[in-house]
């Protein structure tokens, strides 16, 4: 059985899922058939993306390298030159490079999808972990002991929000459909929101609990409060809406599926699907369908910026 964490839509219109105690990333298609594909050895994968060339790019902190996973299983790697500097979170730029944080080294990397690499050394520590692009182009990083969000240009210029709130600990961030960036303050049990004119925002959640999971779907950001066994929703003006699970459900990572559901991880080892009308149904992450046999991993090649 596999122990879901992160989880993110992949290109084929299955969800995938990174899995805490294995080297394994999982995928759960619409009609809740789940398989699995062996990342090689001393591999495990953290947060993880779907990349603009058909395959499922994560973050291996244990192996201090970035994963490509091709939807045939396949895999690749790209080491970081910065030993344990803590890959954590990964999005899909529209530059068509994949963006992520180095949590531990203070920085944000590029890496194109033959596996070029650039780093960006950020000026003050903060532990960087989410990340999302704006519709400006620009990054948006949760500096998560830094308690501030930061902006990035490709070119590496850097500017600075900073939250009221000490302790506040951003962690994942997500942009709207209507292009603001959203993320969730686990320390002080809020959701912050910035708008383009860098405006900042910050709500109490109505569900009594540290936010976890946030993802954005059409209309509506979706907030996961595992304590409170709850699904907050955000509408653009900020007012909430809570949908109370049962008390045995704990949703924490979350994606919006092509399919129009939300999709969630469990620490139980459940998987969760939540249609915008509220239902829910559970799957255990057992795998269903077996796949073939892993190629031998490739080492993508790397050069300096």
């Amino acid at each position: 059985m596999l122990t879901p964490f992160a989880i993110a839509t992949g290109p084929d219109g299955d969800v995938w899922f990174s899995s805490l105690r294995s080297s394994e990333i999982g995928r759960i298609t619409p009609s809740a058939e789940i398989s699995s594909f062996d990342l090689g050895k001393g591999a495990l994968a953290d947060r993880l993306t779907a990349g603009p060339d058909d395959a499922i790019w994560f973050t291996d902190p244990a192996g201090n390298r970035i994963g490509r996973l091709g939807l045939d299983g396949t895999t690749a790697y790209v080491p970081l030159p910065t030993p344990e500097s803590g890959p954590a979170g990964i999005v899909n730029g529209s530059d068509g490079n994949l963006w992520f944080t180095e949590h531990a080294a203070n920085r944000v990397a590029r890496v194109t999808p033959l596996g070029t690499l650039t780093e960006f050394i950020l000026p003050f520590g903060g532990g960087p972990a989410g990340i999302a692009e704006g519709l400006n182009g620009k990054f948006y990083i949760a500096e998560n002991s830094g308690n501030r969000i930061d902006e990035l240009s490709r070119d590496g210029r850097i500017r600075e929000f900073r939250l009221a709130a000490i302790g506040a600990r951003p962690d994942s961030v997500v942009r709207s459909g209507e292009g603001d960036i959203w993320f969730t303050e686990f320390g002080a049990e809020k959701v912050g929101r910035l708008s383009d004119d860098g405006r900042l925002r910050e709500y109490k959640l109505a569900a009594q609990g540290p936010p976890v999971g946030i993802t954005a779907g059409r209309h509506y950001v979706w907030v996961t409060v595992p304590a409170a066994h709850a699904i907050c929703r955000f509408e653009p003006d900020g007012s909430q809406g809570v949908y109370s699970l049962k008390s045995s459900i704990m949703p924490a990572m979350i994606t919006t599926g092509l399919d129009g559901n939300l999709w969630f991880t469990q620490p139980n080892g459940m998987l969760g699907r939540f249609s915008p009308s509220g239902i829910v149904d559970e799957f255990p992450a057992v795998v269903t369908v077996k796949t073939g046999a892993p190629a031998e991993p490739e080492h993508l090649l790397i050069s300096a910026p």
